[in-house]
Formats: C-alpha cells, structure tokens, sequence
C-alpha cells in the first residue's frame, strides 16, 4: 500500500512538473509573441508620427501656394502696403531701427508669375538680423532675398553696463521680392 502512494506521489510530482514547464513555456511564446507585437507598433507608431509632420509641412507649403495664387495682372496697392507693414511690424517686434522700406515695381516675367519687390535698410545687430530673418522665413508667401548688404555702423559702438564687449550695430540693406503665381484660365 505504501508503495502506492509512493507510485501516485511520484506520479502527482512528475504531473505537476510537467505542468509547470508547459505553461512556462507558453507563457514565454506568449510573452515573444507580445513583444514582436509591441516592436511592429512602434515601428508604425513611428511612420504615422512621420506621416503627421510631413502631412503638417505639406499643409504650410500648400497653404503658401495657395495665397500666392492670383488672377491679378499685378499686385494691388493694398497687398503692397499690407506686406510693408507687415515687415516694419517685424523690425518693431525685435526692436530694430528702419531706415527705410520702399517697394519697386517689376514687370512681371512672362505669363506664370509677377513679382514685387521690397527694399529695406535697417540699423541691428547680427542677433537681431538673424531673429527677423528666421520670422521672415515663416511668412505665408513665395519670397526670394536678393540682396543681402551688411555693413558696420562707423563709431556708434556701444558699451553695456554690465558686460566689456561693445555692442556692434549694422546697417543691412535688405531686398526681397514676392511671387504671385497667376492662375491659369
């Protein structure tokens, strides 16, 4: 009788073993499954994230086109002075002083697109420049800077109170003309 229950022990032991490791090693092609899941929702996380940020960019540059699209022969005086207020508004906001900004008609250049130009000359430092540039850059519409001319302001350094080093303005004459794309009929 006793080896019976020697016999059923064993059997009971061997049973419960046997449980123990096929579960274990379910539970760890589960757990493989799981990550390989959780690595392919990353990688498509990751391409719907670049999707998102490229969808964004093409968005501006649509938007960009689109304002830029005109059945005008020309610009109109209102655009102009809009832009040109838009750009001393910009000067203003990083505090640089504005010699002056005339626009310049141009004949438009064929049939696809007409131009405007601007002419600026601003008194700034280069970290000032670089601000109003980088803002610049951001406008809604096609632009090109033609002429970029920075000269030291002669015997107008500035010294800080709290710092050695002068503070060096520039004169920086500015040109940059806008394109309008015409619509075709």
């Amino acid at each position: 009788m006793r080896q019976k229950y020697l016999i059923l022990l064993a059997l009971m032991i061997i049973t419960s073993m046997l449980f123990f490791y096929l579960s274990g090693k379910s539970i760890n092609s589960k757990i493989n499954k799981i990550s390989i899941y959780d690595k392919r929702i990353k990688k498509e996380q990751e391409k719907l994230n670049s999707a998102k940020v490229l969808n964004e960019q093409l968005q501006q540059i649509s938007k960009v086109i689109v304002n830029s699209m005109t059945s005008e022969a020309k610009y109109t005086p209102e655009e102009i002075n809009a832009f040109i207020k838009k750009l001393a508004d910009l000067a203003d906001k990083y505090k640089i002083a504005v010699h002056s900004i005339f626009p310049k008609v141009i004949s438009s250049i064929g049939h696809k697109f007409i131009q405007q130009q601007y002419t600026m000359e601003l008194n700034c430092t280069f970290v000032q420049m670089g601000q109003f540039l980088t803002d610049l850059e951001s406008f809604d519409r096609i632009m090109k800077i033609k002429t970029l001319d920075i000269c030291p302001i002669s015997g107008e350094e500035k010294k800080s109170s709290l710092e050695e080093k002068p503070i060096t303005r520039y004169k920086v004459t500015l040109e940059l003309s806008t394109f309008k794309i015409m619509k075709e009929a």
